[in-house]
């Protein structure tokens, strides 16, 4: 079509204007990565504000997810700067935060949303050859992965098992068998240190507290801090090498019946017993030559 057509053919030419206009609005409701900083942490979740500036909105603070693994986390701290990443769909289902599962529908474009950082040009130096350089502003711990509390989802599935539990035991043939048991209970004195479960009718103690005792967190570490002081730690909490910088000292602590050996592997053959002005240690053996 000619320069003056659009004169002669008003609805191409409308359809044209039409078209366009319909694609740019489609672009800007699309979600964008958008320049922010952290405000607040929160656990794994932080809270960023947008760095924008114009004269028609300001957007605002919101609580989003971090790009990382569960297996390696970063020290975020508050006023650290990046961008937020959108995502195609809903992110509140895998992260745990709002619970659900992921559909098709259209979601605001500041719902699937998450924090992505970026290098800048203050932060402290580093040796660029290494193959990884790690830490915090307060030190650095490196230890096995803890169990976590169960998530949302399956917090979820419990609570529909309690209600339909709830509704069970409004019948008649449950509480009669509740009563059997009481009886039971009664007769062998165990009643008051006991409770009965629903979900497998016998008697069980809190189930909580013992879930909890069996999964007793591993303290293996090994860990310094911005003082100078590090600490290796090992399963059973009984062997622990400390290096104080600050009061220039290091400590081995080990059980009264272990030895301490200093100056080599171990070999009992090249050891004798250390010695000191007030008389030998018990449990400490140095290497020989």
């Amino acid at each position: 079509m000619g320069r003056y057509d659009s004169h002669k053919f008003p609805f191409q030419y409308q359809m044209n204007q039409w078209s366009q206009k319909r694609t740019n609005t489609a672009q800007e409701r699309q979600a964008k990565s958008i320049p922010c900083h952290v405000t607040k942490v929160d656990k794994d979740f932080i809270y960023v504000a947008f760095e924008t500036q114009n004269g028609i909105f300001t957007p605002p603070t919101v609580k989003i997810p971090q790009s990382m693994s569960q297996y390696g986390r970063d020290p975020t701290q508050v006023g650290d700067k990046g961008y937020a990443v959108p995502g195609d769909y809903y992110l509140g289902g895998v992260t745990g935060d709002s619970g659900g599962n992921t559909d098709f529908y259209p979601r605001g474009n500041l719902t699937t949303l998450s924090f992505q950082p970026v290098s800048h040009t203050q932060n402290p130096n580093r040796d660029y050859d290494q193959l990884t350089h790690m830490g915090g502003p307060n030190g650095w711990i490196v230890g096995p992965f803890q169990n976590q509390q169960q998530d949302q989802q399956n917090q979820q599935n419990q609570q529909n098992q309690q209600a339909a539990m709830q509704s069970l035991s409004r019948t008649t043939t449950f509480r009669a068998r509740q009563e059997v048991l009481r009886k039971q209970a009664l007769s062998i004195g165990t009643l008051g240190a006991t409770t009965f479960d629903a979900t497998t009718s016998g008697t069980s103690s809190s189930g909580s507290t013992q879930q909890q005792d069996q999964q007793q967190q591993d303290p293996t570490q090994f860990s310094f801090d911005k003082n100078g002081k590090c600490t290796v730690c090992s399963k059973d909490q009984d062997h622990i090498i400390t290096v104080d910088q600050q009061n220039k000292k290091i400590t081995i602590k080990v059980p009264p019946k272990h030895t301490i050996y200093v100056g080599g592997d171990g070999d009992d053959g090249t050891y004798a017993q250390l010695s000191t002005v007030k008389g030998p240690v018990i449990n400490a053996k140095g290497r020989i030559g």
